[in-house]
């Protein structure tokens, strides 16, 4: 051990790392490669052994030793408190005094800190981190030499014996170096991780921070701000803000007290996004230098930063592998698929979602051939995440949280996709090229001119034309080769307009520039502009689903007969069958058929071909019908939808009066239009897709009836437990494996899945048996989401979790679902708002509740958990808040 005393952490001499200790070496090694330290001295490990042995205080330590090991827990915490007074209370040797004090006076400092700096801290098996004392906001010569010595007696504190004696060190070995430095009063400070702590990926550096002094942070008084950027670019992952109630600070009178953070300084951001950089990038070349990864301690005053500590990371969580480091989401197919997908829907949406990534992303030169797009989990789709964050980087007006708002997801976890910090290596290559890109602008441009409205309209009367004669074969007349023939086309035909997305891609482009110009240009911070805009505006398939049948009650109102049948409480089957000898019955009964015609291809989940469609369930739409009849007088609908134009249209001339400037003028009108338009074309391509969804179906049930007649299959309904690709040579018998035992053990599965929930979010492996769901806090009173709808509205509650039950939203009713499409649109009709787990503002449910102009929150999960039928709930859909303002429910019946 060195005989020096007393060094400067600036010095460039070569110490040993025995007399200054970890953690003074650190500040050393980082002042020479340029890191900014706090100036500073160290007391070396031999100032401590002097001082021992000028006072004779060895004996008293190895006599306290020898007793601690055979005296009970309270004796030795008396003979250790002994041990540690008595090593305060002693002299310190004048040479010694006189060296201090001469550093201590170079420093010029008002107030400093003194910290340990133990000889056997932050070993690379071993971390004695918060075992040993520091003392901030000393002030004064006298005063520091007290504090070096409760640094010395912090030698024998309980808690640093204890951790000697578990890990079998030497107590008589352990030398303690003492760290004298400048006082940073700090405006925020925290720590700074070379690697991710808990996944242990080297690739990022994690952030965290809180106001003031860092102590707060590392006695966990505050939850910190937490930010996670990349290590080879700094470029920012995450952001997250939390709510830091406290400070601690040192006054100029070198106390340290804890001072309240008032609330609109609590939720903001400790440091910007330049110091979180600067951080970043003194840490990379801190861990260059060190050469493995840090944990590092850092201050910020001013626009000075100052690491304060930085130590060998002494436990590095074992890397995942690829497959763990996947990251799936059920943005948006929670909505359109949100049950287990039977293997027949699942391989459809699999080269459907394909089909419509690579039409799309591939205008760009993307290539997504040899990439997860969507996975399984649990038996039911999901996007990959990874995947389309690599797609969605490189497409040109495109970003990630916008999407994800549009498209809908947990509103906790995915209003932001950043906030998963998937790590850039993480992100797959697809195969871009900017300047393959760049060669693509003018097709790009003119593909952007093939998708306006006007041409949309055009495309769904062609697509209409070319299903109605698919629907108007007789498929009971082909034979089972021409029926998988049939199926192939269909399908081939879904596949080969895929680029119709494009339309619906254009409107959500023009709705977000419209939300964006209505936010600046006409001062609407709340952003209730761009959805009182899309109210109402009729033409729309899945609207005009509930209007119809609206429609439908009010004829069978009309008729006494007709109505006192309907309400009767017989079958469809044994009403028709009645009141077609009824006198003036036929006007109804064609418009019940004209209904079944035009909107029979819906049901809830609609792109799983398993699910009945509303033509083979005459008796969900009679009870719907009855619900209705029920509710004659108590709503106007269709009166509502009209109400609601003109006040759209009220809103849309007030916007343009307040546009003095007729540039904005023309640009707000173009893009109001094409979101307008570009709302109702989305809505109806969908609507065109599932007919074409329920032809498929159709083909498929005759099918599995002939193969069931021929022994192949079991039961008719087994086919939907064939793939696309297998249902060819399952017909010819020509299968390589045994049919019967393959369906039965995906009936099994199938059955299986059904009892399991899986989070919305899913990193890695998705294990069932092992899976613990997230905890519900079922007291809360207050929910947030996302607006969508505007108004205000207080009701009771009505939840409703599948759409094909019999429960009715009597009206004033507020409707309380997981997730909306158009299966649940007769729903909407009487409800007064609407609340759903699910959704994006671009989702189904947020355009059929605009056209009908109800207050709507989406995402606000788990609101289906907390809400009960029968509670008074009020939903400000302006603010996107939903509040239980009782706590009884009634589950009373219709």
């Amino acid at each position: 051990m060195s005989s020096v005393k007393v060094l400067s952490l600036q010095t460039h001499e070569n110490i040993a790392l025995d007399t200054v200790g970890p953690k003074a070496m650190s500040l050393i090694r980082m002042s020479r490669i340029g890191i900014p330290v706090p100036s500073g001295f160290c007391i070396t490990a031999a100032s401590y052994r002097e001082h021992l042995k000028k006072n004779n205080l060895s004996p008293l330590i190895k006599s306290t030793i020898d007793k601690c090991a055979i005296v009970s827990e309270e004796d030795r915490m008396v003979l250790l408190s002994v041990l540690r007074k008595t090593i305060i209370k002693a002299p310190l040797e004048d040479f010694l005094r006189k060296e201090i004090g001469k550093h201590y006076y170079a420093l010029g400092a008002g107030h400093v800190a003194v910290r340990s700096s133990a000889t056997s801290e932050d070993l690379p098996d071993h971390s004695f981190a918060g075992q040993y004392d520091t003392y901030l906001g000393v002030f004064g010569l006298q005063s520091c030499i007290e504090a070096i010595k409760k640094c010395w007696a912090s030698l024998w504190t309980e808690r640093a014996y204890d951790y000697r004696e578990k890990n079998s060190f030497d107590h008589l070995s352990i030398n303690m170096a003492v760290i004298v430095q400048s006082l940073i009063h700090a405006e925020a400070s925290g720590v700074l991780f070379t690697l991710d702590p808990v996944t242990g990926r080297s690739d990022r550096l994690i952030i965290e921070a809180c106001f003031g002094l860092g102590d707060v942070l590392v006695s966990g008084k505050i939850t910190p701000d937490r930010f996670a950027l990349t290590k080879k670019n700094l470029r920012i992952l995450s952001h997250t803000v939390s709510q830091k109630g406290t400070e601690h600070i040192v006054s100029e009178k070198g106390r340290m007290y804890e001072r309240t953070v008032v609330d609109e300084r609590a939720n903001t951001p400790c440091i910007d996004n330049s110091t979180i950089r600067r951080l970043g990038k003194l840490a990379r070349k801190n861990e260059t230098a060190f050469g493995s990864p840090l944990d590092i301690e850092w201050a910020v005053k001013g626009k000075d930063i100052f690491f304060l500590q930085a130590r060998p990371i002494t436990t590095i969580p074992e890397t995942r592998s690829i497959d763990e480091r996947q990251v799936w989401t059920n943005l948006n197919l929670g909505e359109i698929l949100p049950d287990v997908a039977t293997p027949i829907s699942r391989s459809i949406a699999d080269r459907f979602a394909m089909a419509i990534f690579s039409s799309f992303f591939g205008w760009v030169g993307l290539d997504f051939s040899n990439n997860p797009l969507v996975g399984e989990i649990a038996g039911r789709l999901y996007f990959n995440l990874n995947t389309f964050i690599s797609a969605v980087r490189h497409f040109p007006g495109l970003n990630e949280k916008d999407l994800t708002k549009a498209l809908g997801g947990e509103q906790e976890k995915m209003q932001d996709i950043g906030q998963l910090e998937i790590s850039d290596e993480d992100i797959p290559d697809l195969g871009f090229s900017l300047l393959g890109m760049i060669l693509r602008v003018p097709s790009l441009f003119f593909r952007i001119f093939n998708y306006l409205p006007k041409k949309g309209d055009k495309f769904i009367a062609h697509m209409r034309k070319k299903i109605d004669k698919l629907q108007k074969i007789d498929i009971c007349s082909l034979s089972e080769p021409e029926l998988v023939s049939h199926l192939r086309y269909t399908f081939q035909d879904v596949l080969n307009n895929t680029h119709a997305i494009g339309f619906s891609l254009l409107g959500m482009t023009f709705f977000s520039i419209l939300d964006k110009i209505s936010r600046k240009w006409l001062d609407d911070s709340k952003g209730t502009f761009t959805n009182r805009l899309l109210v109402g505006m009729g033409d729309m398939d899945s609207a005009e689903a509930g209007f119809d049948l609206w429609r439908l009650a009010v004829k069978a109102q009309k008729n006494r007969t007709i109505k006192e049948s309907i309400l009767s409480g017989d079958n469809w089957r044994a009403i028709r069958k009645r009141i077609g000898k009824v006198q003036d019955a036929n006007d109804f009964l064609s418009s019940w058929d004209e209904f079944i015609a035009k909107h029979g291809h819906h049901t809830r989940a609609e792109l799983e071909l398993f699910n009945p469609r509303w033509s083979e369930t005459p008796d969900y739409i009679l009870n719907m019908l009855r619900g209705y009849i029920r509710s004659s007088g108590k709503t106007h609908p269709v009166k509502n939808q009209r109400s609601r134009a003109r006040e759209r249209n009220e809103l849309a001339r007030q916007c343009q009066q307040r546009l003095r400037n007729p540039f904005k003028r023309v640009i707000f009108k173009l893009c109001l239009d094409q979101a307008q338009a570009g709302s109702i074309i989305r809505e109806n391509i969908k609507s065109v897709a599932v007919r074409y969804w329920m032809v498929m179906r159709f083909t498929l049930l005759e099918l599995g009836k002939r193969l069931t007649t021929r022994g192949i299959l079991e039961a008719r309904d087994d086919i939907f437990f064939l793939s696309i690709e297998e249902i060819s040579p399952v017909s010819r018998n020509e299968a390589d494996f045994k049919v019967k035992d393959v369906i039965a053990t995906r009936r099994n599965d199938y059955e299986k899945n059904l009892t399991i929930t899986p989070p919305k979010v899913v990193v890695g492996r998705f294990d069932p048996d092992n899976f613990i769901p997230d905890k519900v806090d079922k007291t809360a009173t207050v929910l947030t989401g996302l607006p969508v709808s505007p108004g205000v509205v207080t009701g009771k509650a009505r939840v409703i979790l599948r759409a094909n039950t019999d429960e009715q939203v009597l009206p004033g009713e507020i409707l309380v679902a997981p997730f909306t499409d158009p299966g649940w649109t007769p729903y909407f009709l009487t409800a007064a708002a609407i609340v759903m787990d699910q959704g994006g503002i671009l989702s189904h449910g947020s355009i059929v509740a605009r056209e009908y102009g109800i207050p709507t929150v989406v995402n606000v999960d788990p609101a289906t958990k907390i809400i009960k039928t029968g509670q008074t709930i009020q939903v400000d859909a302006n603010r996107g808040i939903v509040r239980l303002l009782s706590n009884k429910s009634n589950q009373w019946n219709n």
